[in-house]
């Protein structure tokens, strides 16, 4: 079945200029990255760019027909090998949808009890890399010039504090206390409230340094150093930061050196240092659930690979 057989026959029906629920999905969300999500996962819902005509007819549909249509969505997804993640993900951009609807008045189901998610586990590897490699990170890009002390700077933020590149990249100049050694991190699902973080002494005298060479005072905190006039100066993108993490990477030898590594490398390295206290280190990660860090704790033991140890001990080489 192909994607157009998806849609309801009142698909072709003229847009409604009225209504785009789509368009009022995507203006409820503040994170750009998730209005990107959204977007293109609806897209790949629908097969196309979805008219409101087209929308409207799909969420007036009574709930047993929305769960043939997303039951056969979520079998295209399976059949073209998407992963367990991605399946849930896009299953639950619908689901959003026909939930915002229903709030609207506009669909006859909210999303709920239509189609089962696929059983996903998350965190599977959460190791990072190990301090010794940390080490030697935060010193490679040097203190000489803007983009070493900015990288700097940079890359003690993201190894001290798990920051996510999402948050790095939105900080401003003005977020940064230097009196107090406070940044005010925008974090992830919180809205426009920016939440603080003590920085350490290293990493309040790398900013203090970096902006001092600088130059600047307002604006974008960590900023485009290309040489390109055109782009020179513009705020550092998610992009670029996973860019940079990575060109580090591949000089230590880690080619797949990420941001998000060096989360996962932050906090495995703060249950070790705290002797696996979760509760100190939920402030760290900011995680909403702490049976997350439960998940780091865990990998960081491998109490599997005793076990297995202990095992081939009684069973003899």
């Amino acid at each position: 079945m192909s994607r157009a057989d998806l849609l309801p026959a009142a698909a072709a029906a003229a847009p409604s200029p009225a209504l785009d629920p789509v368009a009022l999905l995507l203006a409820d969300k503040r994170s750009p990255a998730t209005k990107r999500a959204y977007a293109g996962d609806l897209r790949d819902f629908f097969g196309e760019e979805p008219g409101p005509g087209v929308v409207r007819a799909f969420v007036s549909l009574p709930a047993p027909e929305l769960a043939l249509r997303l039951a056969t969505y979520k079998a295209t997804l399976i059949q073209r090998g998407a992963a367990e993640a991605t399946v849930n993900r896009r299953l639950s951009a619908v689901r959003s949808l026909l939930k915002y609807c229903h709030r609207l008045g506009y669909a006859q189901s909210d999303g709920r009890n239509l189609v089962e998610s696929e059983k996903a586990q998350t965190y599977r590897d959460t190791r990072g890399v190990d301090l010794a490699t940390m080490r030697k990170l935060i010193r490679l890009p040097g203190k000489k010039g803007v983009a070493g002390l900015r990288d700097t700077a940079l890359l003690r933020l993201l190894c001290e504090n798990a920051l996510r590149r999402a948050e790095v990249c939105a900080l401003d100049v003005a977020d940064w206390r230097e009196s107090e050694r406070r940044l005010m991190v925008l974090g992830k699902g919180q809205g426009t409230q920016k939440a603080p973080i003590t920085a350490s002494r290293p990493l309040a005298n790398a900013l203090s340094a970096y902006l001092a060479a600088a130059g600047h005072r307002d604006g974008a905190l960590f900023r485009n150093l290309d040489h390109r006039p055109e782009h020179a100066g513009e705020r550092l993108t998610p992009n670029g930061l996973y860019e940079l993490v990575q060109g580090y990477g591949k000089r230590l030898g880690v080619p797949q050196l990420s941001p998000h590594r060096l989360r996962h490398s932050a906090i495995t390295a703060a249950l070790d240092a705290t002797n696996g206290d979760v509760r100190r280190v939920q402030k760290l990660s900011r995680h909403r659930d702490i049976r997350t860090l439960t998940i780091y704790d865990d990998n960081r033991h491998d109490h599997q690979g005793d076990v297995s140890e202990s095992l081939a001990a009684l069973l003899g080489s």
